[in-house]
């Protein structure tokens, strides 16, 4: 479908953006559009940076997600998309389920886990902590050049901008609990990981939204 949309828009030159980038094949040819002036820009998970379709022998149903975990192949593929930026933000593809839901066989479960309330910490994790990028670049990935991509005018902290900031403790070590996450659903595979770096503070338009502490 990459590659089809991709044709299809070198005689339209509309801006496409791609969603959920899993595959080394997918980051080649966003690679090769861009390459070529194509106005392509793409995005990646957490959980495609960090797992592999081995963890689906346990037919834990909080392994599965759409697209669906793939090799460790494809996942240095799309480390090494964010290093050298075919891919431009680092997204969650949040998606929250009941527990009765993800409890069905596997065949039978729905797509899709958890993705916000862990994300910066398992970045940091699977780009930071290896040395893949640094923390502006982490930073602007997640803030920056999202509000760019879709033209909205958030994003930094120039003087005279919304007062839109998250306050980071970059040292922070913690564990993911499942149990204390502010949604309502439990549907992640990273409960009890061991992490460092967490969100504090979290303020829009001057106000304090939501703190730690």
């Amino acid at each position: 479908m990459i590659a089809r949309d991709i044709i299809l828009n070198r005689n339209i030159g509309c801006r496409y953006h791609v969603q959920h980038i899993s595959t080394a094949f997918s980051v080649e040819l966003i690679r090769r559009g861009k390459r070529d002036g194509l106005p392509i820009t793409a995005e990646v998970s957490p959980h495609h940076l960090l797992l592999t379709d081995e963890c689906c022998r346990t037919f834990d149903t909080n392994y599965k997600m759409n697209p669906p975990l793939r090799t460790q192949s494809d996942v240095d593929a799309c480390i090494a998309g964010v290093k050298d930026g075919t891919i431009d933000i680092l997204a969650t593809d949040h998606a929250p389920h009941l527990a009765e839901e993800k409890e069905l066989e596997f065949p039978y479960a729905p797509f899709g886990i958890l993705g916000l309330e862990g994300a910066l910490a398992l970045y940091i994790k699977a780009l930071i902590v290896p040395g893949h990028i640094d923390w502006m670049r982490l930073i602007d990935m997640t803030s920056t050049r999202c509000a760019q991509i879709i033209r909205y005018p958030r994003g930094t902290l120039v003087p005279g901008s919304v007062a839109d900031v998250t306050v980071i403790d970059p040292n922070l070590v913690w564990t993911i609990d499942k149990e204390q996450f502010v949604s309502k659903s439990r549907n992640t595979p990273f409960h009890g990981w061991q992490v460092q770096g967490r969100a504090t503070y979290t303020i829009v338009n001057g106000q304090i939204k939501w703190k730690l502490y």
